[in-house]
């Protein structure tokens, strides 16, 4: 992509005027939606509703077009019936619009005709220097910008994940969801059919974002196959992709096709690609949450030996299945390290093999987790490790980020329970589930703490693996470079 085109996608990040057209001075209409997404961020801008008849909208003066208004724009949102897009194009056009915003659909996805006045539309608006994000798109959030394309999205805490989705509404969910974990972004762009710009454009300008460290996907297909390997491989050098990639089903590729227009790839060629360019692939919106936590990190295993920290017997050896089958081994810890494990773990009941077997005692005693980190941690033959705990106190928080200054090694958390300790005090009377919390935000900064620190927690030791897994295939793709 020239370097132009990577200037004039963050222009579009940073408008100081926007226009929005389809808005209505009653409640209900989606442009009204698109609007209140930008009061919520607290846009600091100007925002200009478009309506033929109404002086003001939303408490904000209204025009019944651009001329009336008179000056130029950076940026427009469209959400009118398709049959009036072209001419709102027109408008924006003629006002130096730098980007335009297509939320509107009734384009390539609904058939030939569609996409020929998508073509029409892109070619009009290309030749005179806009660019056009969708159609069927929600647009762009970005935090720092604020600028968003939902109401009440996240604008307090400005991440380092940029997003790049064919799917607007799993944009917001994942914006959602994602919060309670901790994770936030830098840039989300939701690109619908990508008629002008396209995910792989997006893709090389979020590679040379310095605001963006992680970068993740939610792909239905690819339109330009062989740039998009070659920029993926050229981005993954740098910062690791985390990409869902669906459509690969005779069901699902008809529809992403109905959807965005997309057509999906065989599951065999998606693997190709992925293994050539360095992508990490998940299958759901839970691992791709799962995988974005545990690179939200510098820290990447050196080899994909792994030691097991459990209380409960059970999980330890279920965890022990979980690593052999995604592909990595049990450390062999030394005899060094055995010694020092048998001078911190109760005599009876307890096991210095790998899985460390910490026994029920360590209920009673959680510092008995991180103690015992830190010994295997300090091991040569240790590149990653993973606990099992049922609940986490604010003890055993800080004990693992201090015991992390020090080793500074990927580390998995199993809770299966799904249940943060708060800070405050009695165990019995401060549990607090993450996703039900009566302080969500609390739990979230703790997670967002352990996640910037290399420690993840996870539902199952499943997930956990995975998650590790994928961070040393990322680093096996680096060395091999």
């Amino acid at each position: 992509m020239a370097k132009n085109t990577i200037e004039e996608i963050e222009a579009l990040f940073h408008p100081q005027h926007i226009a929005a057209f389809g808005v209505s001075a009653t409640a209900g209409k989606l442009g009204n939606l698109l609007l209140q997404s930008f009061i919520d961020l607290g846009f600091e801008g100007e925002l200009i509703p478009i309506h033929p008849t109404a002086s003001e909208i939303m408490g904000l003066k209204a025009y019944p077009n651009l001329d009336a208004y008179g000056n130029s724009i950076d940026l427009a949102i469209i959400s009118l019936h398709p049959s009036k897009v072209f001419d709102a194009i027109k408008e924006c056009v003629e006002k130096e619009a730098k980007g335009i915003v297509v939320f509107s659909s009734g384009f390539s996805e609904q058939g030939a005709e569609g996409k020929k006045l998508e073509e029409e539309i892109v070619e009009y608006a290309r030749s005179r220097g806009t660019r056009i994000i969708g159609p069927n798109c929600m647009g762009l959030y970005s935090p720092a910008s604020r600028i968003a394309f939902f109401p009440g999205l996240p604008s307090e805490t400005t991440g380092e994940v940029g997003f790049i989705s064919q799917s607007g509404s799993l944009s917001v969910n994942l914006a959602f969801d994602a919060a309670l974990k901790g994770i936030f972004f830098s840039k989300m762009i939701s690109v619908g059919n990508s008629a002008d710009l396209t995910l792989t454009d997006f893709l090389e300008y979020l590679g040379e974002d310095p605001q963006t460290k992680i970068i993740a996907c939610y792909v239905e297909g690819i339109k330009d196959g062989q740039r998009f390997v070659k920029v993926a491989r050229e981005v993954s050098k740098k910062k690791p992709i985390i990409i869902w990639k669906v459509g690969e089903t005779a069901g699902g590729k008809r529809a992403a096709h109905s959807h965005t227009g997309s057509m999906g790839g065989d599951s065999v060629i998606w693997n190709i690609i992925t293994n050539q360019a360095g992508i990490i692939s998940v299958q759901n919106l839970n691992e791709l949450i799962n995988h974005i936590a545990a690179f939200s990190h510098p820290y990447l295993p050196k080899g994909n030996r792994v030691v097991i920290l459990s209380g409960p017997g059970g999980p330890a050896v279920s965890s022990a299945d979980a690593c052999e089958k995604g592909g990595l081994t049990l450390a062999p810890i030394t005899d060094e390290t055995k010694l020092a494990l048998a001078q911190i773990l109760p005599e009876y009941g307890t096991s210095v093999g790998n899985p460390v077997d910490l026994s029920l005692t360590s209920a009673l005693n959680p510092a008995l987790h991180y103690q015992a980190g830190e010994i295997v941690g300090k091991d040569p033959n240790v590149d990653m490790l993973l606990f099992f705990i049922s609940v986490i106190p604010k003890s055993v928080i800080k004990g693992l980020l201090k015991m992390q200054e020090q080793m500074k090694k990927p580390i998995a958390i199993v809770c299966p329970i799904d249940l943060l300790v708060s800070w405050e005090g009695n165990i019995a009377r401060h549990i607090k589930t993450l996703f039900n919390s009566l302080d969500p935000k609390k739990g979230a900064e703790y997670l967002q703490k352990l996640n910037q620190n290399g420690i993840s927690v996870y539902l199952t030791e499943q997930d956990a693996v995975k998650a590790l897994a994928a961070l040393w295939k990322y680093q096996h793709f680096l060395q091999q470079l």
